[in-house]
């Protein structure tokens, strides 16, 4: 009997690796081990705790695995091209531009960018905006160009960059920037009063501007968190895959929930602490990315979405995609850093 179960159980195992062998996930069954798993896919313990971030062996039933090096999603290092990157994993560019919409110049990638390999990767929905924008401004979208846009509103470029003065290159803008779309210019001192009053111009207008940013910014944010809250309630799983929805990490939520409003992220929260522009603790805003060491060994490990009033929206271990105080004795002497990416 004990002979005819191993030889059982080995034909079954021979089964399993054959159906699995060629995917780039793998989900951990009871009793696994990261060596078995290892022999399964012909790597090695190493790889396998390098390519899911594991600083021990512990693994548990449930859990997804990276297995394979072709990931579905890959995060650009400074020197990267969009031809070396297809090179690496066995593509084309013309692939890459396609799973890509976002990169309107192949020539033009940055460092920390996220890249989705296949199609099973999250493309970014764009946020809903009207063609008439908010209060005559429009939100611009990925791909969007200052030309597109003047023939949406039936206006020239020239007449945008006249509205908006803080365009220098009308070549160069980017998703979530606020474009004045209606309105007049401002009116333009007369010769007597351009010098004494050169000051004061430049002081409204740059106080303008920064009322402006600060009013798109928060509604960006208000749709960043309207985005994250159709997701309370899912479970947390360590390793999720970013294209799962019923289960998150807390990095594969905030990847998703900003992919959504059109910004895209890299894959962990270590990743995700070096986008954006630092944040004092006291200048948080909505929307605001927050990181938290909650093991105490200069690691950054969490991440939760900053959502006003000291609450942050976060998958937890324990209660999963819901709002949690920053404030509180936990959270507070984990805190780490925050960014803003909008």
């Amino acid at each position: 009997m004990k002979k005819t179960f191993i030889l059982t159980g080995t034909i079954i195992s021979s089964l399993l690796a054959g159906q699995t062998a060629f995917a780039s996930n793998y989900t951990v069954q009871k009793g696994d081990s990261l060596w078995a798993i290892s022999k399964k896919y012909n790597t090695t313990v190493e790889t396998l705790k390098q390519m899911n971030h594991f600083t021990s062996d512990r693994i548990f039933p449930g859990q997804i695995l990276k297995v394979d090096e072709r990931e579905d999603t890959y995060v650009a290092k400074a020197g990267d091209t969009l031809s070396k990157i297809a090179k690496q994993f066995n593509t084309s560019v013309d692939a890459l531009l396609k799973r890509n919409p976002e990169i309107s110049n192949p020539n033009f990638i940055k460092a920390g960018q996220t890249i989705r390999l296949s199609e099973s990767s999250p493309a970014p929905v764009r946020p809903v905006t009207t063609k008439s924008g908010t209060n005559g401004y429009y939100i611009v979208k990925e791909r969007d160009t200052l030309s597109g846009i003047a023939k949406m509103f039936n206006t020239t470029v020239r007449s945008l960059l006249a509205l908006n003065p803080e365009i220098t290159n009308p070549n160069l803008i980017r998703a979530g920037q606020s474009i004045k779309v209606t309105g007049e210019k401002a009116p333009v001192p007369s010769s007597s009063q351009r010098v004494s009053q050169r000051t004061l111009v430049s002081a409204a207008s740059t106080t303008s501007s920064e009322s402006t940013t600060k009013a798109v910014n928060s509604s960006l944010a208000d749709r960043v968190i309207q985005i994250g809250e159709k997701y309370l309630g899912a479970k947390y799983l360590y390793g999720a895959s970013p294209s799962r929805t019923d289960a998150f990490d807390c990095s594969s939520f905030t990847m998703r929930v900003f992919s959504e409003a059109g910004i895209s992220l890299p894959r962990t929260s270590a990743a995700q602490s070096q986008v954006g522009t630092p944040v004092s603790f006291n200048q948080l805003q909505k929307g605001d990315l927050v990181f938290f060491d909650t093991d105490f060994d200069g690691t950054i490990n969490h991440v939760g979405i900053y959502a006003g009033n000291g609450q942050m929206l976060n998958a937890s271990t324990s209660k999963g995609v819901s709002y949690t105080s920053i404030n509180s004795s936990y959270w507070k002497e984990r805190y780490v850093k925050a960014v803003r990416v909008m």
